[in-house]
């Protein structure tokens, strides 16, 4: 079905919605004709606004607003980020919206309620009148949502046509229901930055769709979260956990982790204490597949990298409690591109494949106890020597500690370089004589048949000098 953006905010769909009750009409920006969202949509719109306080709006954001279907005048998306304050409760008018594919409601500040019955600031429960839609992206980060995920309160798991999943940034607690399992057709799946706590469900392992894993800054514990049937993830960050145990080594059997690059990224000099990839579009979501143009940021730095990858990866198990060896099998990932395993318990050495690899243009493996040299490579030795610090028997560069019973080889030059400059300074020396005999010559002469000429040239007392050595 095609679609037109009705660029509506709360402020003006009230206002639209007064001149005309019956229907709602915007400027489609595509084939600039006009289309209208239904009486029905438009009465849920305006009763929904009336909820909040959208005095804080940005009329000019060009990102928030509805958009209704041509053929049926059905809300179909809504985004309005940063802009509401209010209770969401479970008799909200947006459930009235029963065509909703898409809803974005990032960043507001929905606040908790006195009466416990209505659910407060947790999820609402009716969130299950949109279970029989097609409702395939659902963001509410960075709200103050609360509460558990209990799937017998929340029908959150029921919405099985959801590709995007964003719960981040809010305060939820408990753990994690292994209800999330049946949300296999999910693609992407934040829930960074909460309160979640005890171990990652097995059935993780059931969204084989999903390309993008985010669980950094939690409480979460036990092992590593089994992603071997995860064969289209493409970004993963568990960090600031309790996790613990070893890599499995399942994780560098994922496809995407080796395919075929060409080009390369070199990384800056300075120190790199934060790394992000994002996609060079106007959209505000983060992409980490596909893409044509890749952004890497350094502390403000950006580099451009234009058709190089048709997949990349970012790996962050930073801030855990992970021991073990760091597997050799990491070395293999050619697509990698920022490797992070600071402040865990790895051991032994640093895995020599990593020197080789081409788009490697982050790491850091700070404080573990690893030990021995630091592979050397153009990506490893350009990187910052912090990246390395905390680490009690590493040694080589970037570091100053050089390694024990290494010595360096003296500086020689090829045979070959050394015969060309020796062939040099003969042709110097060659035509350096030729030139003082070839002057003299001319002296001599300009002497004998124009003394005056030369007393010009170079004065008299240094003639009297060049005819005493030219005699």
């Amino acid at each position: 079905m095609s679609e037109s953006r009705l660029h509506l905010h709360f402020l003006s769909l009230l206002l639209l919605c007064c001149v005309s009750p019956s229907y709602l009409s915007t400027t489609n920006p595509d084939d600039n004709s006009y289309v209208a969202c239904g009486p029905h949509q438009t009465q849920a719109l305006t009763e929904f606004m009336n909820e909040f306080d959208s005095s804080h709006c940005n009329l000019s954001d060009p990102f928030n607003g509805v958009w209704c279907d041509n053929s049926t005048g059905a809300v179909t998306m809504i985004r309005l980020q940063d802009c509401l304050s209010g209770i969401l409760k479970p008799n909200s008018s947006l459930f009235k919206l029963h065509h909703l594919r898409y809803l974005d409601l990032n960043h507001n500040n929905f606040t908790s309620s006195s009466l416990p019955s209505e659910f407060g600031s947790q999820v609402p429960s009716s969130f299950n009148s949109l279970s029989r839609l097609s409702l395939s992206d659902l963001s509410l980060a960075g709200n103050q949502f609360s509460g558990t995920l209990n799937p017998n309160s929340t029908s959150l798991f029921e919405l099985h046509h959801l590709r995007f999943l964003g719960l981040g940034y809010n305060k939820f607690s408990s753990s994690l229901p292994s209800e999330f399992g049946n949300l296999n057709k999910l693609e992407y799946l934040s829930l960074k930055s909460n309160d979640f706590s005890g171990q990652v469900p097995p059935t993780i392992s059931n969204l084989t769709s999903l390309k993008e894993l985010y669980l950094q800054d939690n409480q979460l514990t036990g092992s590593f979260p089994l992603v071997q049937n995860l064969t289209m993830l493409s970004a993963i960050d568990v960090s600031d956990n309790h996790f613990s145990g070893t890599i499995p080594s399942s994780l560098t059997t994922i496809p995407f982790f080796s395919n075929k690059f060409y080009g390369s990224i070199s990384p800056p000099d300075q120190d790199r204490d934060l790394y992000m990839v994002h996609r060079t579009t106007a959209s505000r979501r983060l992409y980490f597949a596909s893409v044509e143009t890749i952004d890497l940021r350094y502390k403000g730095l950006s580099m451009e990298q234009e058709m190089v990858l048709t997949s990349y990866a970012a790996i962050d198990f930073s801030g855990n409690r992970i021991e073990g060896q760091i597997p050799e099998s990491i070395g293999l990932l050619k697509a990698l591109i920022a490797l992070n395993l600071s402040n865990n318990a790895f051991t032994g050495h640093i895995p020599l494949g990593l020197g080789t690899l081409s788009f490697l243009a982050y790491i850091n493996v700070s404080h573990n106890h690893l030990k021995g040299e630091i592979p050397q490579g153009t990506q490893i030795t350009g990187q910052a020597k912090s990246s390395f610090e905390g680490n009690a028997g590493l040694c080589g560069l970037p570091l100053q500690e050089t390694c024990f019973g290494t010595i360096a080889p003296p500086t020689q030059q090829p045979p070959k370089e050394e015969d060309e400059q020796v062939l040099n300074w003969k042709g110097v020396a060659i035509g350096y004589g030729l030139g003082v005999l070839l002057g003299l010559a001319i002296a001599q002469l300009i002497a004998s048949y124009k003394p005056e000429w030369l007393v010009k040239i170079i004065g008299p007392n240094k003639l009297r000098t060049l005819r005493i050595v030219s005699v």
